[in-house]
């Protein structure tokens, strides 16, 4: 149940970054043919801070459901003990670069709180906020999927695999 919410919450948190991305666009685009408007001055900046946040919050689902650019030529050279092996240091590697998001993620968010954007003059570490939440996320990830490799599961067909419902 919980699986469900947070996977639900994160598409909708997504999906409403790019239409609101696309609509914004739009009627700036438009606008610009209006006499007299010239478009809407604030609209490439709130584009690029959608934009950003819709990737770090989708990076966390895209290791959920196993689309994230690897090498699997690696793995078929290994036999299937080695493969866990092969799982095990690639979590390693993962969950190092994902702390290391989170921890200066959230150094330069707290760095940036006093910087404004240019057009809207909102505080910066609202945009940078998306580094620590989205290393968070893919931590979350990772370690779920680490889980299931750690207790016998084949890490392809863990693609979406409910943990506890």
């Amino acid at each position: 149940m919980l699986d469900r919410i947070y996977i639900r919450t994160i598409e909708i948190l997504v999906m409403l970054a790019f239409v609101s991305m696309v609509a914004i666009g739009f009627v700036s685009t438009v606008l610009r043919g209006v006499p007299g408007w010239g478009g809407l001055y604030w609209a490439e900046e709130i584009i690029r801070y959608a934009c950003i946040w819709m990737v770090f919050l989708a990076s966390g689902l895209t290791i959920r459901y196993a689309v994230h650019f690897r090498v699997d030529l690696l793995f078929s050279l290994f036999p299937a003990r080695g493969q866990r092996w092969f799982w095990y240091f690639a979590f390693a590697v993962m969950i190092w670069f994902e702390l290391v998001l989170i921890w200066f993620g959230s150094r330069v968010t707290i760095l940036n709180m006093e910087q404004q954007s240019t057009s809207l003059e909102f505080p910066m570490g609202y945009v940078y906020a998306a580094l620590p939440v989205g290393g968070s996320l893919m931590l979350f990830e990772t370690l779920r999927l680490a889980w299931i490799v750690w207790r016998g599961g084949d890490p392809n067909a863990a693609a979406g695999q409910i943990l506890v419902d």
